[in-house]
């Protein structure tokens, strides 16, 4: 009996696999890969974008009353009552505005809008990729 199964396996030919198998298999391990590393940075821009829109307010609040504070919103509002004076005096003006101007606090708030922006892009973009239907592919 013994004798007989043995002669049976070594007249057995191995199923041989399918053709383009390994390319398949390495294929979707790429795919999946790659969903991997978009859903992280998914996530990353996501904290991003909610921290950035949670540092926007204490922001506003901090360039607007540096604003009233320096004094730059009443020269500012000078141009639209006395356009004469400013067009006679345009390098004083000009100089005086710059001094008074809140820099470090405008700086801030554009870097949180620009961060809150660009977070927004890119996870617009990777939530179109993951949350994409997927195609079927045979294994």
């Amino acid at each position: 009996m013994r004798e007989n199964t043995e002669k049976l396996f070594v007249s057995l030919v191995p199923p041989e696999p399918p053709a383009g198998l390994f390319e398949r298999i390495m294929r979707r391990i790429q795919e999946e890969q790659r969903l991997l590393i978009l859903k992280r940075r998914l996530v990353v821009f996501s904290l991003g974008m909610m921290v950035s829109a949670a540092a926007f307010v204490p922001a506003l609040k901090m360039a607007e009353a540096e604003l009233s504070a320096s004094g730059f919103l009443r020269f500012l509002s000078l141009a639209f009552s006395d356009f004469e004076v400013i067009t006679a005096y345009w390098q004083n003006f000009a100089l005086t505005l710059l001094e008074t101007i809140p820099a470090i606090s405008l700086a801030l708030l554009l870097a949180v809008i620009f961060v809150f922006l660009g977070s927004l892009k890119f996870l617009a973009r990777d939530i179109k990729v993951v949350f994409a239907p997927k195609q079927l592919t045979n294994i």
